[in-house]
């Protein structure tokens, strides 16, 4: 799986969170996204390949500002995250 962090400019609320996550998911298959308006920062967790110019134009369309995106390697923690290990 992958995580995407995208740094998103011009969320001033909550509401404004709900806007980017619902543009997210409306044009992509994710596992979860979270936005934070004071962290400006939203998250992604997928399994599938997402392409960045099309993430970063969805939430610019929705009408906010896009800074660095950073994709990693995510991998589930947990009380039972250990299990993948034996």
């Amino acid at each position: 799986m992958k995580k995407i962090s995208i740094e998103v400019d011009g969320m001033q609320c909550s509401m404004c969170e709900k806007h980017v996550n619902e543009a997210i998911k409306e044009k992509f298959f994710v596992k979860d996204v979270k936005s934070s308006n004071t962290e400006k920062l939203t998250t992604i967790i997928t399994d599938k390949d997402l392409p960045v110019e099309k993430l970063k134009n969805t939430i610019e369309e929705a009408g906010y500002s896009v800074g660095s995106i950073k994709e990693e390697i995510y991998e589930k923690k947990g009380i039972l995250g250990f299990l993948k290990k034996i």
